[in-house]
């Protein structure tokens, strides 16, 4: 808009419109889709005498029809029918063109995508199986919060010497949410059981998954049999009390692992389709048939 309060038009520099209403424009818009049409005839009645080959009619054709959506946003008139075009068909005219980030099909955006739907459903339930099959473990290990295990562990000892030595610690809590079909483990957080007391717990915590905490304090056990003295205690309670529904997750109660395994953010190939999906084999094949979805899997019959 100038000083004046008057709009002028930044393809013809005429006053009284903007460009995206520029009739100067919008004709030759038109004299564009027509012309490349026209070039698409003749180059058709060219491939009759073979006089050259169709990529040709199909270049004319694809710029034919840029000019053709450009028209129809600009008027809501269809050249193609001299017809008008309602908001409706206008759009699914526009989505033809679309090609989603995920399943990388056209017509479709990712948040619509029937693919990725279908694979967080498959993630979901071998995330659910995998959960299972953590909780069986880690509670046959014998661990659990409250636990005191004596592990080894690299780092200052209480006289402040540094290097590799047997240290007491103290299970807090369980990461349950990380657990899932990519991460089939249970990590516990624990501490230096003599800083319980500590304002600053968090910088005398650690996390391990379970296997690693139950082989620690093994190695513990036998780098005192090496040096011929009696095996530190332990304290294994295996207290796992996991949080209602983890057994049942749903897609709300796994928001965070889905976003792991099915990125919105990041180039295109972070966001696309997991090639675990696209070509499943072994657990993912079991889960997709159990969940009746075969159909939508190309070698899963």
């Amino acid at each position: 808009m100038s000083w004046s309060g008057t709009v002028t038009c930044s393809y013809c520099y005429q006053r009284g419109h903007n460009k995206r209403k520029c009739p100067q424009l919008t004709e030759q818009i038109k004299g564009k889709y027509e012309g490349n049409m026209l070039a698409a005839a003749a180059e058709r009645e060219r491939v009759n005498q073979e006089e050259t080959n169709e990529q040709n009619i199909k270049w004319y054709e694809s710029r034919a029809e840029e000019y053709r959506q450009q028209y129809i946003k600009r008027t809501k008139i269809d050249l193609a029918t001299g017809e008008k075009v309602t908001n409706k068909a206008a759009k699914a005219e526009r989505m033809k063109k679309v090609t989603c980030g995920y399943c990388k099909e056209r017509g479709h955006t990712r948040r619509v995508c029937a693919v990725v739907k279908r694979d967080k459903q498959v993630f979901i339930e071998e995330s659910r199986r995998a959960r299972v099959a953590a909780f069986e473990h880690a509670a046959n290990l014998g661990i659990g919060v409250g636990s005191m295990v004596p592990i080894r562990l690299t780092g200052w000892n209480a006289a402040q010497e540094y290097g590799t030595h047997t240290n007491l610690r103290y299970v807090k809590s369980v990461d349950w949410d990380t657990c899932d079909s990519n991460r089939p483990k249970l990590f516990a957080y624990h501490m230096d059981a003599r800083k319980l007391g500590a304002p600053d717990q968090a910088r005398h915590t650690s996390r391990d998954s379970f296997d690693n905490l139950r082989k620690a304090h093994q190695d513990a056990r036998d780098h005192a049999f090496t040096l011929e003295q009696k095996p530190p205690m332990a304290s294994l309670i295996p207290t796992l009390d996991m949080p209602a529904g983890w057994l049942q997750p749903t897609e709300q109660s796994m928001k965070a692992n889905l976003q792991r395994e099915f990125p919105t953010t990041g180039n295109e190939y972070n966001k696309a389709r997991n090639w675990g999906y696209k070509y499943p084999e072994g657990t993912t094949i079991e889960v997709i048939k159990d969940l009746g979805l075969q159909e939508h899997y190309e070698n899963v019959s």
